[in-house]
Order: structure tokens, then sequence, then C-alpha cells
């Protein structure tokens, strides 16, 4: 069975952390450590097309493996 891929909502409709990529895409918590490419949310500014690389934290990612946190070495 595949997941559904979620629709990405419009780079317009985009709080400034999701734009800038310090939030979460769909629930807009703040990105620390885990988060994955979502896509490329889609917007205009007046007749001027632009995509802007949006990210999901590890809880809304689809694609996140629990397993990655015992690959990454820890530091100290």
């Amino acid at each position: 069975m595949t997941a559904r891929r979620r629709r990405l909502p419009s780079a317009n409709s985009l709080t400034r952390a999701q734009f800038d990529g310090h939030a979460c895409v769909w629930c807009g918590e703040k990105l620390w450590r885990g988060a994955q490419s979502a896509g490329r949310a889609r917007g205009m500014t007046g007749k001027i097309p632009y995509d802007i690389e949006v990210y999901a934290c590890p809880k809304c990612s689809p694609s996140f493996s629990r397993r990655w946190h015992s690959v990454v070495p820890t530091a100290g």
C-alpha cells in the first residue's frame, strides 16, 4: 500500500517561518532536527510565478524513518 501525497499549500499562504524553512509546512512547528523536504510550494507575485522549497517535521513527513536517529552519530 502506498501513502497518498499531501497537497502543498500555496506559497502565498505560508507564514514567514514556513517560507524561510524554519517551520513545518503542515503543522507550523519549529524545525530543529529531522526535517525533510516536503516539496516545492508554488505561488505568484503579480504575474510572476515563484516556487519555494518547504520542509516538514518528523511527525508530519510521510517518508521519515524512525531508524534515522539510531544511524546518525551524536556529538560529545
